[in-house]
């Protein structure tokens, strides 16, 4: 059948470039795996010719992929799943880039594209590490370009491909309209695509995702150094070149998730700008992995220890990543994260990437022959296991093996320092803060796997011996873990705050600290002399602040949860001051003020700020909105928070923290084809003019009939803080076209709420009270009546705004002989609101009654939370400091890695 307007030659090609990469990639591998066989000999010219071509061909068709989906999204070729999915026909040309690479599969092509770009570099600057280095990255490719194959061998399907048409997807193959040869004109939906989340439908989307993957691919070059180093038996001279891109990846990935950051509180309606999200954290654990990888290569580099710590967390920061992504792309976090996709399609293609490149790693630092022999037995049999379908059981084997593999290879076979670090040293202590990154790392990263972790402890080998040890103890938690329902709790920002702010303090302390001991031996005198200072001027610094900002009058009516932070704060206040004072001391004194060799100490000082700006901002966070009204917002919000949201109907004005707001009117615009309606609040500060406004704030919500609304903050932004508010609640009929209105939720209630009532009690609604008058059985003279129930009524009064009274009734009945209950409404169409009779108390002489009200009758208003973040600046100084830092310090590797190259 030939099918009208449908260019079969998009997906032909792109197809046929995916393939051209794959094939590539792998063949990439064989030739660089036989150049550094080689070696020297006549054949590594022809070798180095034939790998190089190859890797250049797989550039150019990786090239080709983003390309031809690029040109697909542009001419709106909604034919293609890919296409359809997730662009529209009005999208400006930045979203149009950001739905290349909102989805699974476009995604991975943005990180397909960074490594083959990077590789390219690589075949230029890495000299003699080309081959090794090329081929591990090749070997990554091979992975990644098998994500988009989206082949089906037998009942196996293989990547997910963005080159599928519309009628070819498993779920759409059979339809009717799949057979008509014009269903491009015919089916509606495909005239348009579905577009962008509403939630992605922002410039950070442009930016956000290209510097995050870009982040990822730049890790996988330390570690193919590592790797590199490993095959070639170059134990102790890859951590040279590696350094610098350690230090870039540091830099580049540390700017996406500051980014991601930045874009939560800029355009989310989280509350702030990192709230402990799964995914959130998948990103953030990578990079405090590497940056621990480049300080310990640092002491390697300059004093020859720590190599197997060197290899440990630089290979370590590469698999987060892999795993990060696993997460993220799996599906397993669909329920615990907002930013997680919810298909499950590439599922076993990240595990297989996982559990190679782990296989890979511990086979060369076990350094012995048998050792890689019954592991790699381990891992056949792991494999087997996998693709028979027992996923968590088999990946809980390979865990186990690849530990004991290392702990055998480490202590037996590894190369070994003959002279371990002096305590008073400088590595010595900048391998502690190492390893207290990863210990900070591996509890963000276990807590966000829970979802993983439970489906390890439902293996039967694993959840026999738990149900044992909970039976035998009554621990809470170990009951818990037999029924795999681990979790940090329903307070995660604590759980997760409570743990990382020591971790925080401890890594502030040392990066204040070490920097003025010497390598190999200090002067404990002169190191104390030099740290006096500013270990007393921050401790000042800090009682003082601590004291104005926690431990006020309020102190004895705080929560124990809240004083417990504040405690940790003040702590954390401490090490902060003393990280800011003893660099910038450090910065001036020592290095004499010059900038091309502070890179580390204005990194860290940059760090600091960031630490003292989140610590501030978050801690001393002050919702200001109230509830003020009679109106109880659990009825009409879902998960409803009746005191920290105001309620503000078009034209009153209530106060709110130390201001006076109105809401004023709303106002619908339309951007690149989408409805946005912006609610105007007006603030007023009566200390500076009681009637005139000082500032506007348009808090907005995004139309979106397919993927649902999303609502986005507006905030007011000064150098001391931020006046932060974003939309709760707004009737349906706020969202509409005034035209459209009465049709949009004419005839919808809100959400109900129960009411328990005794006779006399009243309950409010927007525009009346309804006042339970009596309760009364129903006879047989009633209208109602039927012989094989009995039933009660419930009379109300109700009383609008004009003391105008109407009488209610709502109707409860039980069947003698079966026992089921029904109930008849009492609904009043003029006010709009409506009472259901449920549920009899006859201990208490109660009843319950669920209460709600039409949409269309109550008031143009709004539910709005507000909150001011103090000292919110000084967080987004230090980001920018920070990464100043990492550039300059990245610079100043580069230049001696030219001056001495090696």
């Amino acid at each position: 059948m030939t099918y009208v307007g449908e260019q079969t030659l998009w997906g032909q090609m792109g197809h046929l470039f995916v393939v051209i990469a794959f094939i590539t990639a792998l063949f990439s591998v064989v030739a660089n795996l036989m150049r550094v066989r080689v070696g020297e000999s006549p054949a590594a010219d022809g070798w180095k010719l034939t790998a190089r071509s190859l890797y250049y061909a797989h550039a150019f068709a990786v090239i080709g992929i983003f390309v031809t989906l690029l040109l697909m999204l542009i001419n709106h070729r909604f034919e293609y799943q890919y296409v359809w999915q997730h662009s529209k026909r009005d999208m400006s040309m930045n979203y149009i880039l950001a739905s290349l690479w909102e989805g699974q599969e476009g995604s991975t092509l943005l990180w397909l594209l960074w490594h083959s770009l990077i590789g390219i570099l690589l075949t230029r600057r890495a000299k003699t590490w080309e081959a090794p280095v090329v081929g591990v990255l090749s070997l990554a490719q091979v992975f990644l370009s098998m994500m988009l194959l989206g082949l089906y061998v037998s009942d196996l399907h293989i990547g997910s491909s963005p080159f599928d048409l519309v009628r070819m997807r498993e779920e759409n193959i059979g339809l009717p309209w799949t057979q008509l040869p014009d269903y491009l004109e015919k089916v509606s939906m495909l005239k348009d695509g579905r577009g962008l989340n509403p939630l992605l439908q922002n410039y950070w989307m442009t930016i956000h995702p290209p510097t995050l993957f870009l982040g990822f691919a730049l890790v996988t070059v330390p570690f193919a150094f590592a790797i590199g180093g490993l095959w070639t038996k170059r134990y102790h001279d890859w951590q040279r070149p590696a350094l610098p891109w350690a230090y870039t990846g540091i830099a580049v990935l540390g700017t996406g998730v500051l980014m991601g950051g930045a874009w939560a509180y800029e355009s989310l309606s989280f509350g702030g700008f990192w709230a402990w999200d799964p995914v959130e954290n998948a990103s953030l654990v990578p990079w405090m992995v590497l940056v621990g990888a480049a300080h310990v290569m640092l002491i390697y580099r300059i004093k020859g220890q720590s190599l197997f710590t060197t290899f440990f967390l630089t290979i370590s920061a590469f698999l987060l990543i892999v795993y990060s992504t696993f997460l993220t792309k799996s599906g397993i976090l669909s329920d615990t994260s907002v930013h997680a996709f919810t298909e499950d399609g590439l599922n076993q293609e990240l595990t297989l990437f996982m559990g190679f490149f782990l296989w890979l790693s511990t086979v060369l630092l076990s350094f012995n022959r048998v050792v890689q022999l019954v592991y790699t037995f381990t891992a056949i049999i792991v494999l087997f296991l996998f693709l028979s379908g027992y996923h968590g059981g088999s990946m809980l084997l390979l865990l186990v093996a690849s530990v004991l593999s290392l702990a055998i290879g480490y202590f037996r076979f590894f190369p070994k320092e003959e002279k371990e670090e002096e305590l008073w040293s400088r590595e010595f202590w900048m391998f502690i803060g190492a390893l207290f990154l990863l210990v900070a790392a591996f509890q963000i990263i276990f807590w966000t796997s829970a979802p993983v972790v439970n489906k390890f402890l439902a293996v039967d080998i694993i959840n026999a011996p738990v149900k044992w040890l909970a039976d035998a103890t009554g621990s809470d938690a170990l009951k818990a873990a037999a029924a795999g329902k681990i979790t940090p709790g329903e307070d995660v920002i604590f759980f997760y705050n409570k743990w990382q702010i020591g971790f925080a303090f401890v890594i502030a302390f040392l990066m204040a600290v070490t920097q003025f001991f010497r390598y190999r031996k200090t002067d404990l005198r002169e190191f104390i002399r030099q740290v006096s200072l500013p270990f007393f001027g921050a401790l000042a610094a800090a009682l003082i602040l601590s004291v104005i900002i926690y431990y006020n009058n309020g102190w004895s009516d705080l929560p124990n949860k809240k004083r417990s932070i504040y405690l940790l704060c003040s702590l954390l206040l401490f090490g902060v001051f003393f990280s800011i004072f003893a660099n910038g001391k450090y910065w001036l004194k020592v290095l004499k003020g010059k900038i091309s060799k502070a890179g580390a100490s204005i990194a860290h000082l940059g760090f600091g700020l960031l630490l003292l700006g989140a610590i501030i901002s978050t801690s001393k966070k002050d919702t200001i909105s109230r509830n003020t009204s009679n109106v109880n917002l659990q009825q009409i919000v879902s998960e409803g928070d009746n005191e920290n949201n105001i309620y503000l109907r078009k034209g009153d004005t209530l106060p709110m923290g130390k201001y006076f707001v109105t809401y004023t009117h709303r106002e619908r615009r339309i951007k690149d084809g989408t409805p946005y309606v912006y609610f105007n609040v007006d603030f007023i500060d009566p200390r500076k003019n009681k009637e005139a406004k000082v500032f506007t704030l348009q808090p907005f919500i995004q139309i979106n009939p397919f993927m649902g609304n999303a609502a986005e903050p507006d905030t007011r932004h000064y150098l001391h803080k931020d006046i932060y508010t974003f939309i709760k609640f707004v009737p349906v009929s706020s969202l509409a076209d005034s035209a459209e209105a009465s049709a949009v939720d004419g005839n919808m209630y809100a959400k109900p709420v129960n009411n328990t009532l005794a006779r006399g009690d009243t309950i409010a609604f927007d525009n009346c009270l309804a006042v339970l008058d009596s309760i009364r059985k129903i006879d047989s003279t009633h209208a109602f009546f039927n012989a094989a129930e009995t039933g009660l009524a419930a009379y109300f009064t109700l009383i609008d705004g004009r003391l105008i009274r109407r009488t209610l009734a709502a109707y409860y009945f039980v069947n003698m002989s079966t026992g089921m209950t029904r109930q008849t409404d009492g609904i009043n169409e003029e006010l709009g609101v409506k009472l259901t009779f449920w549920k009899v108390r006859p201990e208490s002489g109660k009843i319950d009654v669920y209460s709600t009200s039409k949409l269309s009758s109550k008031a143009d208003f709004i539910v709005m939370e507000a909150s001011i973040f103090p000292g919110i600046n000084i967080l987004w100084l230090g980001c920018l400091v920070m990464i100043f830092g990492t550039v300059i310090a990245i610079r100043e590797r580069v230049r001696k890695q030219q001056v001495t190259p090696g």
